[in-house]
């Protein structure tokens, strides 16, 4: 039950069933409503379980592109698979075994007992529901609970006077169980069930949804994938759904002595892959979960972006695919917002909102004055950190494949439309929205995304020599565009509207994080940067300050070094519990999941953190020719461009546990993923960084400040063993002797180490290389099992 593995030099034989067994969600009573729920998924379906009545326990069922296909074509609620008992529920208790992605539980009667096993299929579209019942509960029943196809934040009849979806109908597919919904504006979408015996007292049942659009056949679809269930062979199916699980969690590890925030992190992991995966749906606020909502589609100014925040470093970039493969594949219709919105012909936006194509629908959803060029900008920073964690070439150069750079372009457009020259010669942005706080000039969210956006075109011509006609624009934006309005506060919402009131979006500092243009590194900065957080989290005694906040806060704190106060605000966002549900869910009045991704993100801006300093010129062209012995493609796919120029390269750095709190004198991670296409390991011992382990998949320019105490050495893997390989004698063949060896100290802590494409090696201080086990951190066992709904259950007795 362990998948253990051998990772180069480093031994990471973990035994993942025993790790992730302490972070199981456990309920010691049966959760009473959706938002505490049991949950399952794999990128499309979904179901939530939990008790709805005295006699029945509900397995609620989702599919992500189920959609009204009309007015703003907002998702649409299902139904779910009742469990009626025979007897009144007195008690009971469940467990989500995160390792196999399957839950079990006891659901206790005054006339009996019943145990159930659940889950969904990993690739499969089908939920499978086991019982075993005893006592009278032989007798308990399922039936399927339809709901009604009403999207309830847009189907105000009166107000839009546009007929209901017609009700739904049963029917039979053979001798499958089929409720087909029509829907008024075409298509269909159907829940199929069987159930079957499997022993004394033993049954089974299967569930499957589909969704048909323009045509019909969802009924059809769904009975084939359970009949495809039923008589598939048991055992090999729960084999090839733990397989997919399997092989999912191994692909980094991060470990920290607070069971309840390692915990959290984990579950948070689980929860991504039950929600998006790279050929699935993109991410919403719901996941393949539904419940009456607010936000029944997507919303781009903080919430997809939010989204994938921790699938960068945590080596999962097949998660952050279903969101680049929107880019891709629906660019017509950003343009086309654009040209709707602002009628522009050259630019890409959003509005507010949009639908599953990336389209504006009829505006119900959000009203126009929430329009903001940046929160497309921001979105597309998203795509950036594909792009450099990943370092796949392609994504630039090939632009009838892959929109980045186009649609970069075209959302940078939009501002330089928009932009103003004023008086004082600054180019000026008009009245724009600040994210839920207010409309301002020159609001610094999207100045900062404006600088952003301009920067890093000038960075991607200057390293595949685009030539792109619109740099000299660019480069003016950057060298007249005002400056970020601020006060003695700090940052302001903008130019005419100071940071007055409390505010549970950190937009105004959007440049601090994640862009990270503006940072502790310029010590121009320093003081602004601190007091704008600071201010940020006090103004109004910090009563608008929300658990998503605090998670956003201890990112900012963890970019500033303060990892104390990192910690302070991720444990605050943790013990929020008007926001962070029992089950590690995030509800602020309807289903949020992306809010409690940041958290996840807020630990990995912990242990690691990636990036560099946009617009500046980090190599010369024969120094980087001479590290890649003239290789002018070192990236991880080579994209067959010949007109490269490697001496103008962004680099980022790749800081080593940069704001671990002081009470946590242990921490491990491994295969953590960095800017440039690092995989990164790393080990904290008593309060010190004892060895770290980087690898190139790139053959990018490797920067890295070690964070280790005493002289710094390297060792170079030479079959699975470490050789000592510092100084400039070791420097190999064809390197000038001002490159150095492996190992060159660049200043302030940070070291330049000469590593190719497929390369690792191994930072250390001492005389010998130390022992590189990566293992689990002891924690209170106490602690372990912390998410779930634990006794006693609030207001009951």
């Amino acid at each position: 039950c362990s998948a253990g593995k051998k990772t180069g030099v480093i031994d990471a034989n973990i035994d993942w069933a025993s790790f992730l067994k302490r972070h199981d969600l456990v309920w010691e009573a049966l959760p009473q409503k959706f938002d505490h729920g049991i949950y399952h998924g794999n990128g499309m379906l979904g179901c939530m379980m939990f008790q709805d009545a005295t006699n029945r326990f509900r397995w609620e069922m989702g599919r992500s592109d189920v959609t009204e296909h009309r007015r703003d074509n907002a998702r649409l609620p299902i139904g779910g698979m009742g469990l009626e008992t025979v007897g009144k529920i007195t008690s009971g208790t469940a467990r989500l075994d995160l390792w196999n992605a399957e839950s079990a539980g006891e659901i206790q009667t005054d006339k009996g007992l019943i145990k159930f096993r659940t889950f969904i299929h990993s690739i499969e579209m089908i939920a499978v529901v086991d019982l075993e019942c005893s006592g009278e509960e032989k007798d308990a029943k399922f039936s399927w609970l339809a709901a009604e196809a009403v999207d309830r934040r847009n189907q105000e009849m009166k107000k839009l006077g546009d007929p209901p979806n017609p009700p739904s109908r049963m029917e039979s597919v053979g001798n499958i169980s089929v409720c087909v919904q029509p829907r008024y504006a075409g298509g269909e979408y159907a829940t199929a069930w069987k159930e079957i015996n499997v022993g004394p007292n033993k049954r089974r049942m299967y569930i499957s949804l589909a969704d048909k659009f323009p045509g019909t056949g969802a009924g059809k679809e769904a009975a084939k994938s359970v009949k495809k269930a039923v008589s598939a062979d048991m055992t090999k199916l729960i084999e090839s759904h733990r397989e997919w699980w399997h092989a999912y969690y191994p692909k980094s590890f991060l470990s920290v002595p607070d069971m309840k925030v390692e915990g959290f992190y984990w579950i948070q992991m689980y929860k991504l892959a039950c929600a998006t995966r790279s050929d699935r749906m993109v991410m919403d606020l719901l996941g393949p979960w539904y419940r009456s909502t607010g936000w029944p589609r997507i919303w781009w100014n903080l919430n997809i972006q939010i989204c994938y925040l921790p699938v960068y470093a945590a080596n999962h970039l097949e998660l952050g695919e279903s969101l680049v493969k929107l880019f891709d594949n629906k660019r017509a219709n950003f343009e086309k917002n654009a040209k709707d919105i602002w009628k522009f012909d050259d630019c890409a936006t959003v509005p507010h909102t949009t639908d599953y194509e990336g389209l504006r629908g009829d505006g119900t959803c959000a009203p126009d004055h929430y329009i903001n060029p940046g929160d497309f900008t921001w979105a597309l920073h998203n795509y950036w950190m594909h792009y450099r964690f990943s370092m796949d070439e392609r994504i630039v150069t090939d632009q009838s494949r892959h929109a980045f750079y186009p649609l970069l372009k075209e959302s940078i457009n939009l501002y330089l439309h928009l932009l103003e020259k004023g008086e004082d010669g600054k180019l000026h942005l008009p009245t724009m929205h600040s994210p839920e706080y207010g409309n301002a000039k020159d609001n610094n969210y999207n100045l900062s995304l404006l600088r952003w956006g301009c920067m890093t075109l000038i960075e991607l011509n200057k390293r595949y020599n685009l030539k792109d006609p619109k740099l000299p624009e660019w480069e003016n934006v950057l060298k007249n565009l005002v400056e970020y309005p601020k006060d003695s506060n700090g940052l302001r919402i903008g130019g005419d509207m100071a940071f007055e009131k409390s505010h549970r979006h950190w937009s105004h500092m959007l440049m601090v994080w994640p862009l990270h243009i503006m940072n502790m590194d310029q010590p121009e900065n320093r003081d602004l940067i601190t007091k704008s957080m600071d201010h940020w989290l006090t103004v109004g005694e910090g009563k608008g300050i929300f658990g998503w906040s605090r998670a956003a806060a201890s990112s900012l704190c963890s970019t500033m070094g303060r990892g104390d106060d990192a910690l302070v605000n991720l444990y605050k966002h943790h013990d929020d519990k008007r926001f962070v549900m029992p089950n590690a869910m995030y509800i602020e009045g309807s289903p949020v999941i992306e809010c409690a991704f940041v958290a996840a993100k807020a630990l990995q801006d912990m242990m690691i953190q990636s990036w560099g300093s946009l617009g500046k010129c980090q190599l010369s062209n024969d120094e980087f020719r001479l590290k890649n012995h003239g290789n002018m493609h070192s990236g991880a796919y080579d994209s067959g461009l010949k007109t490269r120029d490697p001496g103008l390269e962004y680099v980022s750095t790749i800081c080593v546990f940069p704001a671990v709190p002081t009470a946590w004198k242990d921490a491990v991670f491994n295969d953590l993923r960095a800017e440039g296409a690092f995989l990164v390991s790393a080990e904290r011992k008593d309060g010190k960084t004892r060895w770290i382990r980087i690898k190139s998949l790139a053959g990018e320019p490797c920067r890295v400040k070690p964070g280790i105490e005493g002289e710094v050495k390297v060792g170079r893997r030479n079959g699975d063993v470490l050789t000592p390989a510092t100084g400039v004698a070791q420097g190999r063949e064809g390197h000038k002797e001002k490159i150095g060896g492996i190992l060159k100290a660049m200043g302030d802590g940070v070291y330049e180490i000469d590593l190719r494409k497929g390369e690792e090696v191994v930072m250390y201080s001492g005389g010998t290389v130390p022992d590189m086990k990566v293992r689990p951190v002891a924690g209170n066992s106490e602690s372990c099992n912390a998410w779930g709904v634990k006794l006693p259950v609030p207001g009951v007795r």
